[in-house]
């Protein structure tokens, strides 16, 4: 924009810049007033719907009353040029804020999203969703004209009415190519990748995202590029708050996990309520002293989910966690196939298992074409399962499982599963794998010897009604059954499919180890099982005894 005159202001300077216009410090010489005036991108005064949306929201937002949501004086349109005139208020943006000066102080960060909560709850009760929480979006300022103390901190939410990383068409939301900058989409709720309507608990996913930021200094979920940053909105769970800053209330955990669950409905009811809650976790008193284990887990490793049977012929439905925790894929509990699907092939663990020749699609190349059909049909499903069994207490077998558990999961994470009742004598629950491109639930049993292991596969996919591949035919290419070899000789069996629930499940034995191991990804489908076969493919990560 090349005028100094925009209208009735002129502009002085440029104060920031972003995906979807620019701010000025501008002269408003009708009111003759110092204001920040936001202009929007040409582009987007050229969508009719937007355009719409954006007059019908200002003019929402120019009515909110609420302290904490910077004042609208004017909103309207010159030269093609979408505009919003706000009061000019001095002060850092809380991503700077944490730039500068690394996570905040826990009472402080609960006290800026506090703020932020209270804005949010105003324009929620006018139906107004903001769509755009962020920390460029939070402003910190001073009430006293020094830098900001936390006792001397006053926060406000800027750019309501503006958002545009999703544009609605009947109540739906859909992605749009001319989105606001891919920095939102570390904020984005689950449910706004999706063909599925967004409402205030959008808003309360993001400022947890927030929240989560503010006390540990990153983001929720790290992936750059776009395609594996939605896959982790709706499916990754963020690690303990306290396993990333040690020294923070635990109960904090609860409070963040909850607000970033990934069913609206599991999320806390407003922002406020769970602004409320962060509260009550700071003021709780510390537990007592525990004894402190042999080993932490890994910073990264996922909440393991409810102990649940291994895999047994489908029962019609599949168990979720109850609802108030944070959605984690569940056990594996195999279902019917969802049927075949062109992916690439396994290769066997431990030492290199050999590539099939006849398959030359790569499982990186079939993720990344996938993911996006993946976030479409991604989202919880099923009936609550009961309570889970309690689980047993580890004795030596287990010790025994433990020392040869693949090397992409940490043994001091794994906990004792119940028994399978098939023979086996060991049974661990380890979660998700180290790598972002492993498991996300892993069972793996221990037997009294390797014939014992194979004899109970074959029954399992016996009873799950897969097909054994014959000529030619290979797992997963083709969903079944079969055995995988080194240099011609069997090492054990390998099964792949993906289940009614969309899940991708890989099962395999290694028979010198009576071992067989159950990983899944929830929610994967055929990308999900590309990404467990090309991650089984890497013998140093998923061989037993690796």
């Amino acid at each position: 924009m090349e005028q100094r005159q925009f209208g009735p202001y002129r502009l002085e300077e440029l104060i920031g810049r972003g995906g979807m216009g620019e701010v000025y410090r501008a002269f408003d010489t009708e009111h003759q007033r110092t204001v920040a005036l936001k202009v929007l991108t040409e582009s987007l005064a050229a969508d009719r719907a937007y355009r719409e949306r954006f007059r019908r929201e200002a003019h929402a937002a120019a009515r909110l009353s609420e302290p904490h949501v910077v004042p609208i004086h004017r909103y309207g349109e010159f030269d093609g040029r979408l505009f919003l005139d706000m009061r000019l208020v001095r002060g850092r943006d809380l991503a700077t804020v944490l730039t500068e000066e690394g996570p905040l102080a826990p009472a402080r960060a609960v006290s800026v999203v506090g703020q932020v909560a209270h804005a949010l709850d105003a324009a929620h009760a006018e139906g107004l969703v903001h769509r755009d929480v962020k920390p460029s979006n939070v402003l910190v300022c001073s009430t006293s004209g020094e830098p900001a103390e936390d006792d001397d901190e006053f926060v406000y939410l800027v750019d309501f009415g503006i958002a545009r990383s999703v544009g609605t068409d009947g109540g739906t939301t859909v992605l749009t190519q001319a989105g606001s900058a891919v920095g939102s989409f570390d904020y984005m709720a689950p449910e706004r990748f999706l063909e599925r309507p967004a409402d205030a608990r959008a808003d309360v996913y993001s400022l947890a995202c927030v929240l989560f930021e503010a006390l540990t200094g990153r983001r929720p979920h790290l992936a750059r590029d776009l395609a594996p940053l939605m896959w982790a909105h709706l499916n990754d769970t963020p690690p303990p708050v306290s396993r990333l800053r040690p020294g923070l209330p635990a109960g904090l955990d609860d409070v963040v996990a909850r607000g970033l669950a990934k069913d609206p409905d599991d999320r806390w009811r407003s922002a406020g309520a769970m602004a409320s809650a962060a509260r009550r976790a700071l003021a709780a008193p510390a537990p007592a002293p525990a004894a402190v284990p042999a080993a932490v887990p890994r910073a990264g490793t996922a909440p393991l989910p409810p102990s649940a049977p291994r895999p047994v012929p489908p029962s019609g439905s599949a168990s979720v966690p109850p609802s108030g925790q944070p959605p984690v894929p569940p056990a594996p509990r195999p279902l019917p196939l969802a049927g075949p699907a062109p992916v690439p092939s396994p290769t066997p663990a431990r030492r290199r298992r050999p590539v099939l020749p006849a398959l030359l699609l790569t499982a990186a190349a079939l993720l990344a074409a996938a993911v996006l059909v993946v976030a479409l049909v991604a989202g919880s499903g099923g009936a609550a399962g009961a309570d889970p069994p309690e689980r047993p207490t580890a004795g030596p077998q287990h010790d025994a499982l433990l020392a040869i558990v693949p090397a992409d999961f940490d043994p001091s994470s794994c906990r004792p599963a119940p028994s399978a009742g098939d023979g086996d004598v060991a049974a661990v629950d380890c979660g998700r794998s180290a790598s972002e491109t492993g498991p996300r639930t892993a069972r793996f049993f221990l037997y009294p010897d390797g014939a014992t292991a194979d004899e109970v596969f074959t029954a399992d996919v016996t009873g799950l009604g897969l097909p054994a591949l014959e000529n030619g035919a290979s797992c997963p290419a083709s969903q079944g059954h079969q055995d995988w070899t080194v240099d011609d000789v069997v090492m054990g069996q390998v099964a792949c499919y993906v289940d009614e629930t969309n899940t991708a499940v890989l099962i395999w034995t290694e028979t010198d180890d009576a071992t067989e191991a159950v990983v899944t990804v929830r929610n994967g489908g055929t990308a999900g099982l590309a990404m467990l076969v090309e991650w089984w493919n890497e013998a140093d990560l998923s061989g037993f005894g690796a």
